[in-house]
Protein backbone atom coordinates (compact mmCIF):
# COMPACT_ATOMS: atom_id res chain seq x y z
CA UNK A 1 0.00 0.00 0.00
CA UNK A 2 1.27 3.45 -0.92
CA UNK A 3 1.83 5.80 2.00
CA UNK A 4 2.64 9.48 2.31
CA UNK A 5 4.39 11.78 4.69
CA UNK A 6 2.56 14.63 6.57
CA UNK A 7 4.17 17.88 5.56
CA UNK A 8 3.37 19.41 8.98
CA UNK A 9 4.65 16.87 11.48
CA UNK A 10 6.45 14.32 9.29
CA UNK A 11 4.28 11.37 10.33
CA UNK A 12 3.68 8.47 7.87
CA UNK A 13 0.05 8.63 6.69
CA UNK A 14 -1.80 5.98 4.70
CA UNK A 15 -2.75 6.97 1.18
CA UNK A 16 -6.49 6.78 1.81
CA UNK A 17 -6.35 9.06 4.90
CA UNK A 18 -7.25 12.72 4.46
CA UNK A 19 -6.05 13.86 7.93
CA UNK A 20 -2.83 13.17 9.75
CA UNK A 21 -3.50 10.84 12.73
CA UNK A 22 -0.78 12.60 14.74
CA UNK A 23 -1.43 16.33 14.29
CA UNK A 24 -4.82 16.31 12.53
CA UNK A 25 -3.62 18.43 9.60
CA UNK A 26 -5.56 18.17 6.34
CA UNK A 27 -3.73 16.34 3.54
CA UNK A 28 -4.55 17.66 0.09
CA UNK A 29 -5.19 14.65 -2.16
CA UNK A 30 -4.24 16.66 -5.28
CA UNK A 31 -0.75 17.46 -4.05
CA UNK A 32 1.40 14.42 -3.34
CA UNK A 33 3.44 14.76 -0.21
CA UNK A 34 6.31 12.61 -1.58
CA UNK A 35 7.55 11.96 -5.13
CA UNK A 36 7.53 8.40 -6.48
CA UNK A 37 10.80 6.55 -6.32
CA UNK A 38 10.57 4.83 -9.71
CA UNK A 39 8.28 4.39 -12.69
CA UNK A 40 5.36 6.46 -13.65
CA UNK A 41 2.70 7.46 -11.14
CA UNK A 42 -0.93 7.78 -12.10
CA UNK A 43 -3.24 9.73 -9.75
CA UNK A 44 -6.90 8.89 -9.95
CA UNK A 45 -9.37 11.05 -8.05
CA UNK A 46 -13.09 10.54 -8.05
CA UNK A 47 -14.77 11.08 -4.67
CA UNK A 48 -11.82 12.63 -2.85
CA UNK A 49 -9.94 9.38 -2.29
CA UNK A 50 -7.04 8.62 -4.53
CA UNK A 51 -4.49 5.93 -5.11
CA UNK A 52 -0.96 6.14 -6.35
CA UNK A 53 0.56 3.22 -8.22
CA UNK A 54 3.31 2.54 -10.65
CA UNK A 55 2.76 1.10 -14.12
CA UNK A 56 5.32 -1.61 -13.25
CA UNK A 57 3.18 -2.93 -10.37
CA UNK A 58 -0.35 -4.01 -9.90
CA UNK A 59 -2.73 -1.62 -8.15
CA UNK A 60 -3.53 -2.54 -4.56
CA UNK A 61 -6.56 -4.65 -4.06
CA UNK A 62 -9.54 -4.23 -1.79
CA UNK A 63 -8.02 -6.49 0.80
CA UNK A 64 -5.14 -4.06 1.30
CA UNK A 65 -7.56 -1.18 1.78
CA UNK A 66 -9.58 -3.05 4.32
CA UNK A 67 -6.46 -4.08 6.16
CA UNK A 68 -5.24 -0.45 6.27
CA UNK A 69 -8.49 0.74 7.73
CA UNK A 70 -8.36 -1.80 10.52
CA UNK A 71 -6.24 -1.22 13.59
CA UNK A 72 -3.29 -3.56 14.19
CA UNK A 73 -4.24 -6.96 15.53
CA UNK A 74 -4.01 -7.27 19.20
CA UNK A 75 -4.19 -3.45 19.68
CA UNK A 76 -6.94 -1.41 21.23
CA UNK A 77 -9.11 0.91 19.14
CA UNK A 78 -10.61 4.34 19.72
CA UNK A 79 -13.89 5.51 18.22
CA UNK A 80 -13.93 9.01 16.83
CA UNK A 81 -16.41 11.15 18.74
CA UNK A 82 -17.26 12.99 15.53
CA UNK A 83 -17.64 10.35 12.77
CA UNK A 84 -17.45 7.15 14.88
CA UNK A 85 -14.55 5.86 12.79
CA UNK A 86 -12.21 3.31 14.36
CA UNK A 87 -8.72 4.63 15.10
CA UNK A 88 -5.65 3.14 16.77
CA UNK A 89 -4.98 4.35 20.31
CA UNK A 90 -1.74 5.91 19.09
CA UNK A 91 -3.67 8.41 16.93
CA UNK A 92 -4.32 11.86 18.36
CA UNK A 93 -6.67 12.85 15.54
CA UNK A 94 -9.20 10.84 13.55
CA UNK A 95 -7.71 9.53 10.33
CA UNK A 96 -11.09 9.91 8.64
CA UNK A 97 -12.34 13.39 9.66
CA UNK A 98 -9.35 14.87 11.51
CA UNK A 99 -11.29 15.46 14.76
CA UNK A 100 -9.41 15.38 18.06
CA UNK A 101 -9.86 11.89 19.56
CA UNK A 102 -9.36 12.85 23.19
CA UNK A 103 -9.23 16.29 24.76
CA UNK A 104 -9.35 17.71 28.22
CA UNK A 105 -11.91 20.24 29.39
CA UNK A 106 -11.73 23.46 27.45
CA UNK A 107 -10.60 26.52 29.39
CA UNK A 108 -13.41 28.71 30.56
CA UNK A 109 -13.17 32.37 29.75
CA UNK A 110 -13.45 34.71 32.75
CA UNK A 111 -16.80 36.27 33.34
CA UNK A 112 -16.91 39.70 31.75
CA UNK A 113 -17.07 42.62 34.15
CA UNK A 114 -20.44 44.24 34.56
CA UNK A 115 -20.46 47.45 32.63
CA UNK A 116 -22.76 50.32 33.47
CA UNK A 117 -25.13 51.43 30.82
CA UNK A 118 -25.21 54.94 29.47
CA UNK A 119 -28.26 55.78 31.60
CA UNK A 120 -26.58 54.60 34.80
CA UNK A 121 -23.42 56.57 34.01
CA UNK A 122 -25.49 59.69 33.38
CA UNK A 123 -27.36 59.29 36.68
CA UNK A 124 -24.08 58.87 38.58
CA UNK A 125 -22.62 61.96 36.94
CA UNK A 126 -25.70 64.07 37.83
CA UNK A 127 -25.66 62.83 41.43
CA UNK A 128 -21.98 63.69 41.79
CA UNK A 129 -22.57 67.17 40.37
CA UNK A 130 -25.46 67.85 42.77
CA UNK A 131 -23.34 66.71 45.72
CA UNK A 132 -20.54 69.09 44.75
CA UNK A 133 -23.00 71.99 44.35
CA UNK A 134 -24.52 71.35 47.80
CA UNK A 135 -21.11 71.20 49.49
CA UNK A 136 -19.98 74.43 47.82
CA UNK A 137 -23.23 76.17 48.84
CA UNK A 138 -22.83 75.08 52.48
CA UNK A 139 -19.22 76.26 52.61
CA UNK A 140 -20.14 79.61 51.06
CA UNK A 141 -23.03 80.09 53.50
CA UNK A 142 -20.78 79.22 56.44
CA UNK A 143 -18.09 81.78 55.59
CA UNK A 144 -20.27 84.57 54.19
CA UNK A 145 -23.60 84.11 56.00
CA UNK A 146 -25.10 86.93 58.09
CA UNK A 147 -25.95 84.66 61.04
CA UNK A 148 -29.69 84.74 60.41
CA UNK A 149 -30.02 81.03 61.24
CA UNK A 150 -28.47 81.44 64.69
CA UNK A 151 -30.58 84.54 65.35
CA UNK A 152 -33.72 82.57 64.56
CA UNK A 153 -32.72 79.81 66.97
CA UNK A 154 -32.07 82.26 69.80
CA UNK A 155 -35.38 83.97 69.17
CA UNK A 156 -37.28 80.69 69.33
CA UNK A 157 -35.66 79.66 72.63
CA UNK A 158 -36.22 83.01 74.36
CA UNK A 159 -39.97 82.70 73.83
CA UNK A 160 -40.13 79.54 75.95
CA UNK A 161 -37.49 80.32 78.64
CA UNK A 162 -37.64 83.01 81.34
CA UNK A 163 -35.51 86.09 80.79
CA UNK A 164 -32.44 85.87 83.04
CA UNK A 165 -31.14 89.26 84.14
CA UNK A 166 -27.75 90.06 85.68
CA UNK A 167 -27.67 90.60 89.47
CA UNK A 168 -28.22 94.21 90.49
CA UNK A 169 -28.97 96.25 93.60
CA UNK A 170 -32.42 95.33 94.94
CA UNK A 171 -34.78 98.12 95.92
CA UNK A 172 -36.01 97.95 99.52
CA UNK A 173 -39.72 98.43 100.13
CA UNK A 174 -39.45 98.73 103.92
CA UNK A 175 -36.99 98.14 106.78
CA UNK A 176 -37.46 97.14 110.40
CA UNK A 177 -34.77 97.37 113.11
CA UNK A 178 -34.70 96.40 116.76
CA UNK A 179 -33.78 98.64 118.42
CA UNK A 180 -34.94 101.39 116.05
CA UNK A 181 -31.87 103.58 116.52
CA UNK A 182 -30.60 106.60 118.44
CA UNK A 183 -32.07 110.00 117.57
CA UNK A 184 -31.57 110.66 113.85
CA UNK A 185 -29.42 107.51 113.43
CA UNK A 186 -32.47 105.41 112.58
CA UNK A 187 -32.98 102.16 110.66
CA UNK A 188 -33.93 103.95 107.43
CA UNK A 189 -30.35 105.27 107.14
CA UNK A 190 -29.20 101.74 106.31
CA UNK A 191 -30.83 101.90 102.83
CA UNK A 192 -30.82 105.66 102.18
CA UNK A 193 -27.69 105.69 100.04
CA UNK A 194 -26.37 108.70 101.98
CA UNK A 195 -23.66 109.13 104.61
CA UNK A 196 -26.23 108.89 107.40
CA UNK A 197 -25.60 106.02 109.84
CA UNK A 198 -27.57 103.57 111.91
CA UNK A 199 -26.40 103.58 115.57
CA UNK A 200 -27.45 101.79 118.74
CA UNK A 201 -26.08 101.77 122.33
CA UNK A 202 -24.16 98.51 122.23
CA UNK A 203 -23.02 98.58 125.88
CA UNK A 204 -26.63 98.53 127.07
CA UNK A 205 -27.49 95.69 124.65
CA UNK A 206 -24.55 93.63 125.95
CA UNK A 207 -25.64 94.19 129.56
CA UNK A 208 -29.12 92.93 128.65
CA UNK A 209 -27.53 90.06 126.66
CA UNK A 210 -29.53 91.20 123.68
CA UNK A 211 -29.01 91.38 119.90
CA UNK A 212 -29.61 93.86 117.12
CA UNK A 213 -32.04 92.67 114.42
CA UNK A 214 -32.32 94.27 110.95
CA UNK A 215 -35.10 93.12 108.55
CA UNK A 216 -35.22 94.35 104.93
CA UNK A 217 -38.44 93.80 102.94
CA UNK A 218 -38.44 93.61 99.08
CA UNK A 219 -41.05 94.75 96.57
CA UNK A 220 -41.31 91.24 95.01
CA UNK A 221 -39.76 87.77 95.45
CA UNK A 222 -36.00 88.04 94.95
CA UNK A 223 -33.15 85.64 94.20
CA UNK A 224 -30.48 86.99 96.57
CA UNK A 225 -26.88 86.55 95.44
CA UNK A 226 -24.84 88.66 97.93
CA UNK A 227 -24.87 91.34 100.64
CA UNK A 228 -22.63 94.44 100.72
CA UNK A 229 -21.94 95.52 104.35
CA UNK A 230 -20.58 99.09 104.71
CA UNK A 231 -18.88 100.30 107.89
CA UNK A 232 -17.85 103.91 108.65
CA UNK A 233 -15.09 104.87 106.23
CA UNK A 234 -13.28 107.39 108.49
CA UNK A 235 -10.60 105.35 110.33
CA UNK A 236 -10.69 107.39 113.56
CA UNK A 237 -14.47 107.33 113.93
CA UNK A 238 -14.51 103.68 112.83
CA UNK A 239 -12.30 102.65 115.80
CA UNK A 240 -13.99 104.89 118.40
CA UNK A 241 -17.31 103.02 117.83
CA UNK A 242 -18.24 99.39 118.29
CA UNK A 243 -18.21 97.44 114.98
CA UNK A 244 -20.47 94.52 114.08
CA UNK A 245 -18.66 91.20 114.18
CA UNK A 246 -20.73 87.99 114.44
CA UNK A 247 -23.90 87.77 112.31
CA UNK A 248 -26.64 85.28 111.48
CA UNK A 249 -28.54 85.72 108.21
CA UNK A 250 -32.01 84.38 107.47
CA UNK A 251 -34.45 84.81 104.57
CA UNK A 252 -37.99 83.83 103.68
CA UNK A 253 -38.07 80.16 102.68
CA UNK A 254 -34.62 79.37 104.11
CA UNK A 255 -34.33 76.19 106.16
CA UNK A 256 -31.72 77.51 108.57
CA UNK A 257 -29.87 80.64 109.58
CA UNK A 258 -26.41 81.17 108.11
CA UNK A 259 -23.64 82.44 110.43
CA UNK A 260 -21.02 84.90 109.20
CA UNK A 261 -18.14 86.84 110.77
CA UNK A 262 -17.36 90.34 109.48
CA UNK A 263 -13.85 91.68 109.13
CA UNK A 264 -12.75 94.57 111.31
CA UNK A 265 -12.13 96.98 108.42
CA UNK A 266 -13.66 100.33 107.43
CA UNK A 267 -15.64 100.67 104.20
CA UNK A 268 -17.38 97.96 102.15
CA UNK A 269 -16.96 94.21 102.50
CA UNK A 270 -18.88 91.52 100.62
CA UNK A 271 -20.91 88.85 102.40
CA UNK A 272 -21.61 85.81 100.23
CA UNK A 273 -25.20 84.71 100.77
CA UNK A 274 -27.87 83.18 98.51
CA UNK A 275 -31.63 82.82 98.80
CA UNK A 276 -34.43 81.93 96.38
CA UNK A 277 -37.90 83.51 96.15
CA UNK A 278 -37.29 85.62 99.24
CA UNK A 279 -39.62 88.51 100.11
CA UNK A 280 -37.45 89.57 103.01
CA UNK A 281 -34.03 89.02 104.57
CA UNK A 282 -33.15 89.34 108.26
CA UNK A 283 -29.68 90.03 109.76
CA UNK A 284 -28.99 89.56 113.49
CA UNK A 285 -25.85 91.12 115.09
CA UNK A 286 -24.75 88.87 117.94
CA UNK A 287 -21.28 90.23 118.73
CA UNK A 288 -19.10 93.31 118.03
CA UNK A 289 -15.50 94.44 117.99
CA UNK A 290 -14.51 96.51 121.06
CA UNK A 291 -14.52 100.32 120.74
CA UNK A 292 -11.03 101.87 121.00
CA UNK A 293 -9.72 105.15 122.44
CA UNK A 294 -8.54 107.41 119.63
CA UNK A 295 -7.19 110.91 120.45
CA UNK A 296 -8.62 110.55 123.96
CA UNK A 297 -12.16 109.75 122.77
CA UNK A 298 -14.17 106.47 122.77
CA UNK A 299 -17.89 105.86 122.05
CA UNK A 300 -20.43 103.41 123.39
CA UNK A 301 -22.40 103.11 120.15
CA UNK A 302 -22.30 100.46 117.42
CA UNK A 303 -22.37 102.23 114.03
CA UNK A 304 -23.29 100.90 110.52
CA UNK A 305 -23.20 103.04 107.40
CA UNK A 306 -25.14 101.02 104.76
CA UNK A 307 -26.50 97.55 103.86
CA UNK A 308 -27.02 96.73 100.16
CA UNK A 309 -28.72 93.59 98.81
CA UNK A 310 -27.76 92.22 95.36
CA UNK A 311 -29.86 89.81 93.30
CA UNK A 312 -32.51 89.59 90.59
CA UNK A 313 -36.31 89.14 90.53
CA UNK A 314 -37.42 85.55 90.93
CA UNK A 315 -40.10 86.12 88.25
CA UNK A 316 -38.66 88.55 85.63
CA UNK A 317 -41.95 88.73 83.66
CA UNK A 318 -43.86 90.19 86.60
CA UNK A 319 -44.02 93.88 87.42
CA UNK A 320 -44.16 93.12 91.16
Amino acid sequence: MVSQTCKHCGAIVAADEQFCPKCGSFIDPMVPATAPTSGKVISVSSDGNYEEFSLDTEPPGDSDTEEASQPPSGGKSVHCPSCNAINPTSNRHCQECGARLSQGPLPTAPRPAVQATAGVRAALAISGLLFVVIVVALIFNFFSGDGSASDTTVGSTTTTQPIITEPAVIGILDQECSPEGLGSFTCSNLVSGSNAEYQVNWEEIELDEGNVTIKLIFRQPIIVTRIDWTNITDPARFRRNYRARGLTIDAQGSLTQVPHTLEDTPGIQIVNYAAVNANWIEITIQSAYQAEVVDGNVFRELAIDEITIWGRPANPTSDG
